[in-house]
């Protein structure tokens, strides 16, 4: 935990410091303590790649915490919300607002939420109906993530090339030009949520051992269930309104983070999933001639991780 935290504030320093304007480690302090060395410093650290990297921490730590409790609470290392569709329904729900109802950003979060919502509505009620686990679960969530991304797709060949164009860099996850007005919904849903899910952690480790087992132990499993999905499902929504679908993030960081503390804590894989995207935004600033979008980063990553994490469970299934 202490390692990881220290890891965040060299990611945020290194974000700050890096780029075609460097800045020294003195003019860094000095700005940060509100006396910068000239405009041009005060601009670069404050107003451009300040807010930028504390976006990246945020929506980090949102999409790990929301993948976190996916993974808990359907007792499935594979789910999360890319892979349940919830993602899927978020940019589907933003996408309409934007482009048929000709709505502003704001309006696209409102957008991001119901969407995000309706696919886990539809899922959750399946799966109480039907007692879908496992394995059918991730089935049913990729099968609603295909057809938010089909109308997605839909859309994008109907309005004006311009258009199509914003949305679709929109849709690839990116940080580009996010600043300090971006920042404050998702920081204020993440410092909202996060307490709350932490509160649920000793219920969230009991609902692990199984429903039979939780109830035995005096946890109340579908109102535990149903609130913390809710409340996952409200960060997810809450990131992609601010940063796009940025997907794998919320897959990788419970793993990687389990691999690192031994744990499936929630407040460790926050850490991660914040260390992720800062270290993937970095990746795409300035590893390539011309800066990319930060989810063609994560995309890349996340599937050599996931492709691994299906061969480590093929071999474990095998084994049994």
């Amino acid at each position: 935990m202490a390692a990881l935290a220290v890891l965040v504030l060299v990611l945020l320093l290194a974000s700050l410091r890096l780029g075609d304007y460097t800045v020294g480690w003195g003019a860094l302090a000095d700005t940060l303590r509100g006396d910068p060395p000239d405009r041009i410093t005060r601009f670069f650290v404050l107003e451009r790649r300040l807010p930028r990297a504390l976006v990246a921490l945020v929506v980090g730590a949102g999409l790990a915490t929301a993948g976190a409790v996916f993974q808990a609470v359907t007792r499935n290392p594979l789910a999360s919300p890319d892979v349940i569709g919830v993602t899927s329904g978020a940019s589907a729900g933003a996408v309409v607002v934007l482009l048929v109802l000709g709505g502003s950003a704001t309006a696209a979060s409102w957008g991001a939420l119901a969407g995000a919502l309706l696919v886990a509505l539809l899922v959750g009620g399946l799966t109480v109906r039907s007692g879908l686990q496992g394995g059918r679960l991730i089935l049913l969530g990729i099968a609603f993530g295909a057809l938010a991304s089909s109308v997605v797709a839909y859309l994008l060949t109907q309005v004006f090339v311009a258009s199509a164009v914003t949305a679709q860099t929109w849709l690839t996850g990116t940080l580009q030009g996010r600043g300090w007005a971006e920042l404050r919904p998702v920081a204020l849903v993440l410092l909202v949520v996060l307490p709350v899910v932490l509160g649920h952690s000793s219920a969230l480790r009991i609902l692990e051992l199984g429903d039979d087992v939780a109830r035995s132990l005096g946890v109340r499993v579908d109102a535990v269930r149903g609130t913390l999905l809710a409340l996952g499902t409200v960060l997810v929504a809450a990131a992609v309104a601010t940063a796009g679908p940025i997907s794998f993030v919320a897959l990788v960081a419970p793993h990687v983070a389990r691999l690192l503390t031994g744990t499936a804590a929630i407040l460790p894989a926050a850490l991660t999933g914040a260390c992720l995207l800062a270290a993937a935004d970095l990746v795409a600033l300035y590893a390539f001639p011309v800066a990319v979008p930060v989810g063609v980063v994560t995309v890349t990553l996340g599937g050599i991780f996931f492709v691994l994490l299906l061969w480590r469970e093929g071999r474990r299934s095998a084994a049994r």
